[in-house]
């Protein structure tokens, strides 16, 4: 007898058979996880641009006046505001120095949408309130 030393035809179309089925199961699990990381993420960057707005509206409140405004996070992550003077610093705030003011939207999800900040002054409290929303 022949001291035959590796895998036959056989046993190797048997693990390859093993390992697509294990692949066609576990690749959607993966996607859908990577999938919802990038809508974490784009939703972290959206979050972080409705806090500097905050700051930056505290900061330039003399400026602001009682103007309502709205903030837009574009389809290409840039950004966008009715005064000049919040947008400038807005840019500024987030990443501006590496990126040109603008966040990376990764998702298929918020990728084809935009975000828009609605800044309303409320002349009763004399405070701004921020609602924003994906459309």
């Amino acid at each position: 007898m022949k001291n035959n030393k590796g895998f036959s035809l056989v046993e190797l179309i048997i693990v390859i058979a093993i390992m697509a089925v294990l692949i066609g199961v576990l690749a959607p699990q993966y996607l859908r996880y990577v999938e919802k990381s990038r809508i974490t993420t784009d939703e972290t960057a959206v979050s972080e641009v409705e806090n500097a707005l905050e700051g930056i509206m505290a900061e330039y409140a003399d400026q602001i006046g009682s103007d309502s405004f709205t903030v837009d996070v574009s389809v290409n992550g840039g950004i966008t505001c009715g005064l000049s003077t919040i947008q400038d610093q807005l840019r500024l705030s987030i990443n501006g120095a590496t990126n040109n003011g603008e966040i990376d939207l990764v998702s298929t999800k918020y990728k084809a949408s935009t975000y828009t900040i609605s800044v309303s002054y409320n002349d009763a409290t004399y405070t701004w309130t921020t609602d924003g929303s994906w459309h």
